[in-house]
């Protein structure tokens, strides 16, 4: 078998709620942008995959025996799981067969979401509960309450409901982390700190840390942290090998991890099928497909308290919904909505309750400019009551001058 034809189809696909596009297209992280790497064989199958983000490279595929290639991390995953879809269709075989032994017929999943408002995020867990999750990941800010935020959560979601805190090093240090972790530890429903501060930085701090705060502490897995044992799990991505290799170096130190592999349906399966095979991939996948308003499949993937089926199969073991395919195309260069968002004019403000009724007030233009200076520490972050406040361009003089003000100052 030989692949016949490799092409890469770009779709802008809306996100489903106007809250998550809010929030979306304001912050620094995925867009609309998914991209669909379609592979035909000589012998008339057709391999699928899927991605957030980059245009996958199909260079030199055609001509190629996927089997000779499909372990290859430097295809890209859309092509890689192309390749893997093709191949275990060929062999009668469902995806997990080629990767290794089976050990479980489902896998964790967890709903995703940027920082947002505290109603806005209670929205978004209904939503999970209502499809069937059972944990949320919440990427806690700055110029966010985190501890309100959790709390307010708390209510609208059952005992046994996760959030899984996503800091992204933001709290800096061991001191600051200390201070909220601990306060966060108090939330029942709060079950997992990622990233709390860059454990590489200093792992003495980080094995304090550890003894100090009462959930598990989880990092992007790095070989340093094995040896140092500054956390109790890891968020492990990247291609099929590199995959395989840190899946069992994990399960080696009986550490448990969570894949994070960021695309839509066919990117989420692919998921369960690497998950099936790993001992100790127990923490519920990050992959977002949620985010989308379609998964680009024609079954979509059920969650069921909080777990999504591992396809039996041959190849991926779904079918690609071809009528969204061609809803969603689009020109690769078009620009996505959030491109074209982010190209007008806005201010962001963060704020908390200072002296009196008066509020202590930061202003900038982009998100990038205010999480460069929080990373810096040159504002303080997660103070009680902070919030952020967008406001747009409303072609007023006062907005004009306010916004070139704060263009001048590099804000």
């Amino acid at each position: 078998m030989q692949i016949a034809h490799a092409e890469t189809i770009a779709l802008d696909i809306p996100f489903y709620a106007r809250r998550v596009t809010r929030a979306m297209q304001r912050a620094s992280t995925h867009d609309e942008r998914v991209w669909v790497v379609h592979l035909e064989s000589d012998n008339g199958l057709v391999g699928w995959g899927d991605i957030q983000g980059g245009r996958p490279n199909i260079d030199g595929l055609v001509g190629q025996n996927p089997a000779a290639i499909m372990h290859r991390d430097e295809l890209g995953f859309a092509s890689q799981t192309a390749c893997f879809d093709l191949v275990g269709q060929d062999q009668g075989v469902p995806v997990h067969a080629l990767l290794g032994v089976k050990i479980r017929d489902r896998c964790p999943i967890s709903w995703w979401d940027i920082d947002m408002p505290a109603r806005d995020w209670a929205a978004e867990a209904r939503e999970a509960v209502k499809r069937g999750y059972t944990s949320f990941k919440m990427k806690a800010r700055p110029w966010r309450d985190i501890i309100a935020q959790t709390a307010a959560v708390s209510k609208v979601v059952p005992a046994d409901f996760k959030f899984d805190v996503d800091f992204n090093g933001f709290l800096l240090n061991q001191a600051k982390a200390e201070i909220i972790l601990q306060q966060l530890d108090e939330n029942p429903n709060v079950g997992i700190y990622e990233s709390p501060f860059y454990l590489h930085t200093n792992p003495g701090d980080a094995r304090i840390l550890r003894e100090r705060v009462r959930k598990p502490i989880v990092e992007h897995y790095q070989d340093q942290y094995l040896r140092n044992d500054c956390c109790d799990g890891f968020v492990i991505g990247g291609g099929t090998s590199e995959i395989r290799r840190q899946g069992t170096l994990a399960a080696a130190h009986n550490k448990p991890f969570w894949l994070q592999l960021v695309g839509n349906g066919l990117t989420t399966t692919m998921a369960a099928h690497i998950g099936a095979v790993h001992s100790h991939a127990q923490l519920p996948y990050i992959t977002c497909h949620e985010l989308w308003v379609d998964d680009l499949i024609k079954k979509p993937i059920a969650v069921e308290n909080g777990y999504m089926p591992v396809p039996d199969a041959p190849g991926l073991g779904v079918e690609i919904d071809e009528k969204a395919l061609a809803k969603y195309r689009v020109d690769p260069d078009q620009p996505t909505p959030t491109h074209i968002y982010k190209a007008k004019k806005r201010i962001l403000r963060v704020s908390w309750p200072g002296v009196g009724r008066k509020k202590r007030v930061w202003e900038f233009t982009s998100e990038p400019n205010y999480q460069t200076s929080f990373y810096a520490g040159n504002i303080p972050g997660f103070e009680k009551d902070v919030d952020l406040e967008v406001i747009e361009d409303d072609k007023s003089a006062a907005f004009k001058r306010q916004h070139k003000k704060l263009e001048e100052q590099g804000r």
